[in-house]
């Protein structure tokens, strides 16, 4: 038998409009991975029943021959989007699902919704994401949801078996659940871009990588359930484990929010802020009003749109940063008009830094980009498109 590894290691609508702040760096990249392993046959669904039998079925036959591990115990991730790193309401119905359908199938192992205890044990584990499929990608008529599943050795990175398949869109619900609705940011870092490898069959070891992972979604349930005192402690945990962890510090910032510590909250923004751009990225979600570059006034939005670019002016400032800030737009409308309104809404945001960072104007540069760097670019504008309503803030030379 394993023994317990340590606990130890470091829908939203048309108009939602992400900042994205991204760091240009000189960091030797890493050597190339193991070759992805190929996809086995793919199908097509109507349903969501039909979908996750086709994967349970599939991942069933493609480990007859394959050794059983000796705890019996294999955690499942949520389906997590690919694109913007958010846990949509299917996406965690599908894990339950999921995990059901194959404990029924390949007892004596057991599946569950990953937490901390089927982290801590875990020789297999189940990633999983879903994406919408890129133009051309399918081959059958109408709009799909791309369900893609890699069963792996935790402690090895082994890939066992790595499944894709397709669901109708249309019974797909992508509205992201309540942290992800509430998060001042996409989670889109080179940690996500890992876990985006990993379920395309990129082994690598995950055991560590799958401590940290429950222990940020334990915090999200007790956060999600309005248990905020669960919440504060789980995310302080998570945080311990890597203290540059985005969604733990966002996490902390959220519920400081929900329970109007004001004071923490912003301290935590802050702190979210800097280890953002010392890591490289940091998407921060803004929604406008259609076809303007006035936010919405809906609820505390604007309140806590006033604190998110006074930190990021403040620290950028501190830091002695300078950026260019360019706006992007979802692949739907004239092509000069959304050219318009990208570079608008880029300056709109220079405009409102500046007023709270003194030198705001000389560290920060509009433009507009228009739908050309899309990073969905199905033009649905609905939530799963979101992302490319955004502006870009890259750092550059100051001189």
């Amino acid at each position: 038998m394993r023994r317990n590894k340590m606990f130890t290691i470091a829908a939203l609508p048309a108009v939602l409009l992400a900042v994205t702040l991204l760091l240009s760096g000189c960091q030797t990249p890493p050597p190339p991975g193991p070759k992805p392993l190929p996809p086995i046959e793919t199908r097509y669904h109507a349903d969501t029943a039909s979908a996750v039998a086709f994967l349970a079925r599939t991942v069933v036959e493609q480990l007859v021959n394959t050794p059983r591990p000796d705890q019996p115990t294999v955690p499942v991730e949520e389906f997590f989007n690919a694109q913007s790193a958010e846990i949509t309401t299917s996406g965690r119905a599908l894990q339950r699902q999921l995990a059901d359908a194959l404990t029924q199938t390949m007892a004596p192992l057991r599946f569950v919704p990953l937490d901390i205890t089927s982290a801590n044990t875990a020789q297999w584990a189940l990633l999983a994401s879903h994406t919408t499929p890129a133009a051309g990608e399918t081959t059958q008529p109408g709009k799909w949801v791309r369900l893609q599943v890699a069963m792996v050795e935790s402690s090895t990175g082994r890939v066992l078996t790595r499944v894709r398949t397709y669901l109708d869109a249309a019974q797909f619900n992508a509205e992201p659940t309540a942290f992800f609705k509430d998060a001042p940011m996409y989670f889109t870092d080179k940690r996500h871009q890992e876990r985006v490898g990993a379920v395309g069959g990129q082994g690598r070891v995950i055991d560590g990588e799958l401590l940290l992972q429950s222990a940020v979604s334990d915090a999200i349930a007790a956060y999600e359930a309005g248990r905020y005192d669960d919440a504060e402690r789980a995310f302080v945990r998570a945080k311990a484990m890597s203290k540059d962890h985005p969604a733990a510090l966002t996490g902390l910032y959220q519920t400081y929010w929900k329970q109007g510590r004001t004071a923490e909250a912003e301290q935590a923004f802050a702190e979210l802020v800097a280890a953002s751009l010392d890591a490289g990225s940091l998407s921060v979600k803004l929604l406008f009003k259609v076809g303007a570059t006035t936010f919405v006034d809906s609820g505390d939005l604007p309140t806590q749109y006033r604190l998110w670019l006074k930190s990021i002016g403040q620290v950028v400032s501190s830091k002695e940063r300078c950026v260019d800030v360019t706006g992007h737009a979802s692949k739907s409308g004239a092509a000069d008009y959304n050219e318009r309104l990208s570079q608008q809404r880029a300056e709109s945001i220079v405009v409102l830094i500046a007023q709270t960072s003194r030198d705001a104007r000389a560290r920060f540069k509009a433009a507009g980009r228009g739908f050309q760097d899309t990073i969905v670019g199905t033009g649905a504008n609905d939530a799963t498109d979101a992302i490319d309503r955004r502006v870009e803030f890259r750092v550059r030379s100051c001189t």
